[in-house]
């Protein structure tokens, strides 16, 4: 339809998220006329960044649904670290599909918020999975390259970007830490500098349940 086009509000975890959406998602998806406007999660009073509990999940995406119902509204929370409190994260299974899994949590999302214009989206296992879509980025901001060949053979053994697994040794942030700890205080910096270095058709290609997402705001 000619002149036709879709506003989405994005409610995201933090600063690195925030200007992910801004730097990459939004201008692709503008060529799509689909027009992206991220907002940080208020944690509390004054205080932006960090998902803390279910209950201030679902009131802050379900205010913002309501607030502008002519707009979608989406998510892009990181399964790594959501609150004990998120409906199924108690249950969860390593021995049962991941990505099922995570289907199952958005679907809690939905359900509890119960708005027509919500797309619940669960970053699988955190945005830095993204960046191994292809870890010779990393080449970028001086690592040096036996970092980066560990990294590579921790991903081989996970399968792929998406998998690389869920815990506060093995998580992928916590995995980049380990082996370059400079990204624990610049994080805000090189997760988009690197993201911006890979792609976003590489990362989509690497990475399923991401690129389907982008898929269903392409086609909004």
């Amino acid at each position: 339809m000619a002149g036709h086009h879709t506003r989405v509000n994005i409610l995201v975890e933090g600063q690195t998220e925030e200007t992910f959406v801004r730097e990459l998602l939004a201008p692709h998806l503008a060529d799509f006329q689909v027009y992206l406007t991220p907002r940080i999660i208020e944690t509390s009073k004054g205080h932006k960044g960090g998902v803390v509990s279910f209950g201030k999940i679902v009131h802050q995406v379900k205010l913002w649904c309501m607030q502008d119902p002519t707009a979608k509204v989406t998510t892009m929370f990181d399964v790594y670290g959501l609150p004990s409190d998120f409906p199924g994260v108690g249950t969860w299974n390593n021995n049962q599909s991941a990505s099922l899994q995570v289907a199952t949590l958005e679907a809690s999302l939905a359900a509890s918020v119960s708005q027509p214009n919500l797309i619940p989206y669960l970053q699988m296992h955190e945005y830095e999975a993204l960046l191994f879509s292809d870890l010779t980025a990393f080449q970028y901001a001086d690592v040096p390259q036996v970092v980066i060949d560990a990294w590579q053979m921790e991903l081989a053994q996970c399968g792929s970007p998406e998998q690389v697994n869920n815990s506060k040794l093995t998580a992928p942030s916590k995995r980049l830490i380990a082996r370059w700890p400079r990204y624990a205080y610049a994080k805000p910096q090189f997760g988009v500098l690197i993201a911006l270095e890979i792609g976003l058709p590489r990362i989509r290609q690497q990475c399923p349940r991401f690129n389907e997402w982008v898929q269903a705001l392409e086609s909004m």
